[in-house]
């Protein structure tokens, strides 16, 4: 099984992003092939990292400012509001929401979400759930606080990663 991992780098203010850490963190592998995206609504670079590596399995991070606990995503709605301004617009001339459709069991330090917001990471995975629409690729995305415990965040994700592997 070939995986695709990502996060995002730093963008505004901040001057790091949990997600780009587990991502450098993360061991590496024959194949794993590990991404970090500029913080764009920009389709063509996630479309061109699933072309260039052509994944089997897709596991998405991103960093939320609030909560306790990983949220794993289990969807994304056709909304963006870019740097917070009104009013919201559709990301693409398609359906209301899409699905991620690898199901990743959630444990005491995580919960199941269905609202992934309405920036970056909201955008990924609808545009990655529609790019990858009747393939059998698999993804997920997981939105990691951004106090979270960093090494308790890399084995959650290589857990995820090892499950994958060797199916």
């Amino acid at each position: 099984m070939k995986i695709l991992l990502y996060g995002f780098k730093p963008w505004g203010k901040l001057n790091k992003n949990i997600s780009q850490e587990i991502v450098r963190k993360i061991k590496p592998r024959k194949k794993l092939k590990k991404v970090i995206f500029d913080v764009k609504f920009e389709k063509k670079q996630f479309k061109d990292a699933i072309k260039k590596f052509k994944p089997d399995v897709i596991i998405g991070l991103g960093m939320s400012g609030r909560g306790k606990k990983i949220r794993i995503e289990r969807k994304a709605l056709n909304i963006l509001n870019k740097h917070n301004k009104k009013p919201k617009i559709k990301i693409l001339n398609s359906g209301k929401e899409l699905f991620a459709n690898l199901r990743i069991k959630k444990d005491n330090n995580s919960r199941i979400s269905y609202y992934a917001g309405d920036y970056v990471c909201n955008y990924s995975i609808y545009v990655i759930s529609g790019l990858i629409k009747n393939k059998k690729i698999r993804y997920g995305f997981l939105h990691i606080p951004k106090t979270y415990n960093l090494d308790r965040a890399v084995r959650f994700v290589e857990n995820i990663i090892k499950y994958n592997q060797n199916l």
